[in-house]
């Protein structure tokens, strides 16, 4: 198991060399976000203070850009967005689709996950919006317990089987289980050219094989001309893990879980110690 060092108010040093990132990647939830689930004048401020160094400043997050980009837009960084895990971005303001689910694949997860979970609610998201496949009893236009998560941002475009609103570009399944932890949920999968996520102890996203928000930062940085050895990233989870190792820095919150913890090689202060201004901080006063 890889431990990471932990933070001590010194900035942790990129491997090329640079004194200061050229490209800071923020994971959201429980990481930029507050327990409150609002960004703190803190943490504002010292990405404000990054770009002014010249720092790209870019959120990577699993959330939709319904909901990603305005609190983006809030830090005036609104026009360039990883979501949905790195499946699709917002790029310079335009919708750009990194990697889309394969509808056979999609099916085949929405076949085994029925006969495994049938008290489970189902979700696709799409370039469109979401659907919604709510489970036998689970009343769609008044959600509660765990489902009411996905309601963020508005309600489903649509109620019913998921097959039937696979006509666009489609982006990821969510499953949505009150009691099954997402790891369980996503051993239902193996076989099949998909990967499971998640962020949340309720909740698996099922995307195409080979998403990842490393994968969509790649795609980012060799557009800005940015080495990935000039970039620090910071995050929480399970989902946050593939960019954490794959960045210059990785920095794992400190109420981070195990699979970020694993892949980072920096543990810094929880995002209740704003500790994403902290580090932030470090390469600012160096």
């Amino acid at each position: 198991m890889r431990t990471p060092a932990p933070f001590t108010g010194s900035p942790p040093p990129l491997p090329s060399g640079v004194p200061f990132p050229r490209l800071i990647a923020c994971d959201m939830d429980g990481t930029l976000l507050g327990p409150d689930g609002a960004v703190s004048g803190r943490t504002a401020a010292a990405l404000r203070s990054a770009r002014a160094h010249g720092a790209h400043v870019v959120l990577a997050t699993g959330r939709p850009l319904r909901t990603s980009v305005p609190i983006a837009s809030e830090l005036g960084i609104g026009d360039t967005v990883v979501a949905y895990n790195g499946a699709a971005m917002l790029w310079r303001g335009e919708f750009k689709l990194v990697r889309e689910l394969g509808a056979p694949a999609a099916a085949d997860a929405l076949t085994r996950l029925r006969a495994f979970a049938p008290d489970a609610s189902l979700a696709l998201e799409t370039a469109a919006g979401w659907f919604l496949e709510p489970a036998a009893g689970v009343d769609a236009a008044l959600p509660t317990g765990k489902l009411a998560h996905l309601y963020r941002g508005g309600p489903p475009l649509a109620v019913g089987p998921l097959e039937g609103f696979f006509g666009g570009a489609l982006i990821k399944l969510n499953v949505v289980h009150e009691e099954l932890h997402p790891s369980r949920l996503a051993d239902e999968l193996a076989g099949l050219d998909l990967v499971g996520m998640w962020s949340l102890p309720f909740l698996l996203e099922v995307h195409d094989a080979e998403v990842d928000k490393s994968v969509a930062l790649a795609w980012l940085c060799d557009e800005l001309g940015v080495a990935p050895g000039e970039v620090a990233a910071f995050g929480d989870q399970q989902n946050d893990s593939g960019m954490l190792a794959w960045a210059g820095v990785g920095v794992a919150m400190g109420n981070a879980e195990r699979e970020a913890l694993e892949a980072a090689d920096v543990l810094g202060p929880p995002n209740s110690e704003d500790g994403l201004a902290q580090v932030v901080e470090s390469w600012l006063r160096a």
